[in-house]
């Protein structure tokens, strides 16, 4: 009982933070969390994946039928006056207050993308996108701010397509250990510390769009979150078959 209060609590705080943030990548990204989650809880893919979808159609016709809060329905689609998306070439762009950080950040994606179409293989280095921006950058924005606000075309600017895939490849293997691990585990501790990591998983695949949360270290946070899911959710030695002695 007093478990399930404190997850409670915990599950309240952060749903405030979400909500204080008012981010666009935050709230899709929570959204994707809880759907990786809902599936990995109910070890069913099929029918999680038609509750989703049928949530999403209820959400589509709250939004039409205009019941929805106006301050989240104006969060979700202002980015779309803000900007002419059938020109993503932002030089040209007219800034306003508003669309301030939309144009920063597709300048920022602009200047990875010509790192990217120069050194498509191996990149410009890991860690690099700020020593490099100065060569790519559009003419107003010199603030190269770390990284590229979209960490699928960061590491691809900075490592080519060999690091993005291989980054790719690592996240894949997770969600893929974190979904057997929430279908097989006996441990309730073990199989809820692996539907949380497709939370995590689902929040970082789709936040990492428009965004960059590997900072203010976040990923020590996330390197203690792998480490115990490897220690929680590792097979116990009456879950790993004997070898069998070879014949000599």
């Amino acid at each position: 009982l007093l478990a399930g209060g404190l997850a409670a609590l915990v599950a309240v705080l952060c749903f405030g933070g979400l909500v204080a943030s008012w981010s666009r990548g935050a709230l899709l990204g929570a959204a994707g969390a809880a759907a990786l989650m809902l599936i990995a809880w109910t070890g069913r893919p099929i029918p999680a994946l038609g509750a989703l979808v049928g949530g999403a159609a209820l959400f589509g016709l709250a939004w039409a039928a205009g019941v929805l809060p106006a301050a989240l329905v104006t969060r979700l689609t202002e980015f779309t006056t803000q900007f002419d998306f059938s020109n993503i070439d932002v030089r040209g762009a007219y800034l306003t207050s508003e669309n301030f950080s939309l144009i920063e950040r597709l300048a920022h994606w602009q200047a990875a993308v010509g790192m990217i179409l120069d050194h498509p293989w191996l990149g410009v280095g890991f860690g690099n996108y700020a020593a490099a921006y100065e060569q790519y950058r559009t003419l107003r924005w010199a603030n190269p701010l770390g990284h590229a606000h979209n960490y699928y075309l960061n590491i691809f600017a900075e490592t080519g397509i060999l690091g993005l895939l291989a980054y790719l490849g690592l996240w894949l293997s997770v969600s893929v250990a974190a979904l057997r691990a929430s279908r097989q585990r006996t441990s309730r501790t073990a199989r809820w510390m692996a539907i949380g990591l497709m939370g995590v998983i689902g929040h970082l695949t789709i936040h990492h769009l428009f965004d960059n949360l590997y900072v203010a270290n976040t990923f020590l946070m996330l390197g203690a979150l792998l480490g115990l899911f490897v220690a929680l959710c590792a097979p116990t030695p009456e879950e790993t078959p004997a070898a069998t002695p070879s014949p000599t």
